[in-house]
Order: C-alpha cells, then structure tokens, then sequence
C-alpha cells in the first residue's frame, strides 16, 4: 500500500484523537499527558496513561476511543498489522458508555460520536469497503458540526471537517455526489491552526499535506520545519517535510529520509516495511540527481532482504516489484554507455 494512501486516512481521522479541553481538570490533564505520549510516540506510556483514564473515569468514553487512537497511531508510523478487533472491541464499549450516560453534555456526545464514526470509516478503508468508509465519515462530520453549531470555537471540529472536505474532494472527486469542497476545507484548516493549543499538531499535520497536494511545497516546508522545532522527534512531520523536498531539494529529501530510517532503527529491531519505503525514496532521489551508482547499491541492498511475512510480502510487493524495475533501467542504461 502506497504510504500516501495510508496517510490519507490517518491524517482525515487522527486529528479526532487530539481533544477539546475538557471541563474536568483531572481528566483534561490525563489527556494532555497522553496525547504528549503520543506526539512523542511512547505508544506504551500512551496506552498506560489512557488506561488509567478509563479505569478511573468509566462513565466517560475517553479512554476507549484514546486507547483505539494509540492502536491505530502505532501501526501507521510502525507498519504494522492493525488490530482490527481490538480497536472494535473499544468502539463497542465507547458507544454503550455513551447510550448509558445521560449527563454528558450534548457538545460531548457529539465531539464522541464524531469520533466513533471517524474511527470506523478509518477501519473499513483498511478493509476496501469504501461506501462505508465514506458513509461513516459523513456521519463523522454531520456530528462535529453539530459541536459548532453548539459552540463555534470548538477547534476540533474545524479540523476534523476541514481535513475531511478537503480529502473528500480530492479522492472521491469521480463520484457525481460528492462536490468540489476542496476550498472550503482549507480555509477551515487555515483557521483552526490559528490557535496554538494542545490540538495544534493535528491541525498542523493536515495542513502540511494539503500544501503538498496543492503543489505549494514552500509553506509545507516552513510548517513542517516549525512544527519538528517543537516536536523534534514526531516521524510524521519528518515525512511530510521530506515529501515536499522532493520538489524542491533532492539532497535534503535524501538528508530528511535518512534521519527517518535511523529513527526507525531505534525502536524496532528491525523494520524492514519502513526501511524498504525509505531506501527506495533514496535510491529514487539518487536517481534523480544523477547518481545512479548510490541508487544501484540502495536497490540491490533492499533486494536482499528475504523471508518475508505474509503481511510484509502483501505491503512491499509493488513497491519490491518498482525497486527492481529502477534497478533493471539503470543496469540498461551503464550497458548503453
């Protein structure tokens, strides 16, 4: 699966994950520190503080929708298998906690069916079944404009509809009932990340993509450089900020996936999706600028890599099949000269 693709559907649901202030000042705090987890990608400090949350707070749904977070989070950056039972068990046990309590308010009872419903219509992308996908992430927007229409200052609802308008109009652009809402979209993100709070990244993440969709790679890159000052080592806006290099400077795109793939080492053992999405970004690159000697070693050393796993095998088949196909144009072309 192509990683843009991947990145799609996280960048249009993950920045549900990324919460309001709650009026409780011990369950917001829990928040913070998870979602700071999170950002830093400490999935397993991230999981302890969201379990802690549901154990002491039951009543509330936060902790099983922050705990479908992490799951989700964790296999997008990690290129592993994702949990699909797991993260419906959790969905499961939100929705009755919100159909038993009647004292959450009617903002919050929205802001967690939005987030339901984005976590499903994520879920059913993964498995192809696009009309659900799509179905869910109206029902997801339906209910975060319900929060806005409560209150308009609610920053997560601008995002959480702003990122879906936008990718909506862009990916389902074919369809006779979807319209263009691609202005629209940006404009809601525009807005939302104007307000630097706890939920900024999110905001921040979407938007960076949208420039780089936009062909505006200039203010992609400024974004992502900003926001890696703060959260230095956040792989996503490492991979965004490379993306835009790409089209603007290949040495530092090289430079940028470079310190992805040592970042990777540092947490997995080995990781041989990411490494082998990486090395053939490099060895592109390296083609690209005329280097065909550095992007031939790359090639052959991703090529070396054997006994895959099922799941492995079934994420890096087209992308091996490209490797070689680089590796077979530049042998042609040393045999020309």
């Amino acid at each position: 699966m192509e990683r843009f693709k991947f990145l799609f559907f996280t960048i249009l649901f993950v920045p549900l994950t990324f919460a309001q202030s709650y009026p409780d000042a011990h369950v917001d705090h829990l928040l913070k520190n998870g979602i700071a987890s999170i950002m830093e990608q400490n999935y397993e400090e991230a999981e302890k503080t969201f379990s802690y949350l549901d154990f002491e707070y039951p009543k509330l749904p936060f902790g099983k929708l922050y705990l479908s977070a992490v799951v989700i989070t964790k296999a997008n950056d990690l290129s592993i298998p994702l949990e699909m039972e797991k993260i419906s068990k959790y969905l499961d046990e939100a929705e009755r906690i919100i159909e038993k309590n009647n004292l959450i308010s009617p903002l919050w009872v929205n802001y967690f069916w939005g987030m339901i419903h984005g976590y499903r219509a994520y879920s059913s992308s993964l498995q192809g079944k696009w009309f659900s996908t799509f179905s869910d992430g109206i029902n997801a927007v339906n209910y975060f404009e319900n929060c806005l229409k409560i209150d308009s200052s609610f920053n997560e609802a601008l995002i959480a509809i702003g990122t879906y308008k936008y990718w909506k109009s862009v990916k389902a652009a074919w369809l006779p009932f979807f319209s263009d809402e691609r202005v629209e979209g940006f404009q809601l993100l525009s807005k939302a990340t104007q307000k630097v709070s706890y939920n900024f990244p999110s905001g921040v993440i979407s938007l960076i993509w949208v420039y780089i969709d936009s062909k505006k790679f200039t203010s992609a890159i400024t974004l992502a450089q900003d926001a890696i000052k703060k959260y230095p080592g956040n792989r996503n806006f490492k991979w965004a900020l490379a993306q835009a290099y790409e089209n603007v400077d290949l040495v530092k795109a090289i430079e940028t996936y470079y310190e992805l793939l040592a970042s990777y080492a540092s947490v997995m053992k080995k990781n041989r999706i990411n490494e082998i999405v990486l090395k053939h970004k490099i060895a592109q690159d390296y083609d690209r600028l005329g280097e065909a000697k550095k992007s031939l070693q790359i090639c052959n050393e991703i090529l070396l890599n054997k006994n895959f796993t099922d799941y492995e095998k079934h994420i890096t088949e087209d992308r091996l099949k490209r490797v070689n196909t680089l590796r077979n144009k530049i042998l042609s072309q040393q045999k020309e000269k």
